[in-house]
């Protein structure tokens, strides 16, 4: 009969995926995920299979936890001028943080597999169109109510926002005190009233 597991799963996934986070997947070892989750190698092979199916349940995991951080977004300013707004003020919060865990795990990610792994990629593409979709529903209630007065399509739209958030965040990753992340914020919003 096995062994009852001594050890609660999302606490380990948790961990791994702080440290994930702050590394990296390439610089995070497999002696540095046991000594930040307290399991041994024969666990984390028997529950998550290896390092790289604990990453894709880190990575499954934040992708959860953003997108619905998103949507609670949406919902607490559900004016689309406030909200586009909100988001792109969520990066000065990242880049401020004291965290050594910076920006996004998924925009890291992305960054540093682009599509070379073909778990991670399908994953990362979820995530950014359920983002997008996020982003998108915000905009066509906006067209409904007469707050946004562009005729472009929503889905346009929100890939348009989606990238220059992502470029941004690139931007502020390296030179945090970038000064024109309050124009471009601006400029971005006046796109829903052309």
């Amino acid at each position: 009969m096995p062994r009852p597991r001594e050890f609660d799963k999302d606490e380990v996934i948790s961990r791994a995926m702080r440290l994930f986070w702050e590394r990296g997947y390439e610089a995070t070892s497999i002696r540095d995920l046991i000594d930040a989750t307290g399991i041994s190698s024969s666990s984390m092979y028997e529950v998550f299979g290896d390092k790289r199916g604990l990453f894709l349940a880190t990575l499954a995991r934040f992708c959860e936890q953003e997108r619905a951080q998103i949507a609670q977004m949406a919902l607490d300013e559900p004016e689309p001028d406030e909200f586009i707004s909100r988001l792109f003020g969520s990066i000065e919060h990242a880049i401020h943080s004291q965290s050594p865990a910076q920006g996004s795990l998924a925009f890291n990610a992305m960054v540093e597999f682009g599509t070379r792994d073909p778990d991670v990629t399908p994953l990362l593409l979820t995530h950014y169109f359920g983002i997008a979709q996020i982003i998108a529903d915000v905009i066509r209630q906006g067209q409904l109510d007469g707050a946004v007065s562009s005729g472009q399509d929503p889905r346009d739209l929100a890939y348009a926002i989606l990238s220059a958030l992502h470029g941004l965040a690139t931007v502020k990753g390296v030179k945090p005190d970038y000064p024109h992340a309050p124009a471009i914020t601006q400029i971005i919003i006046q796109l829903l009233h052309l």
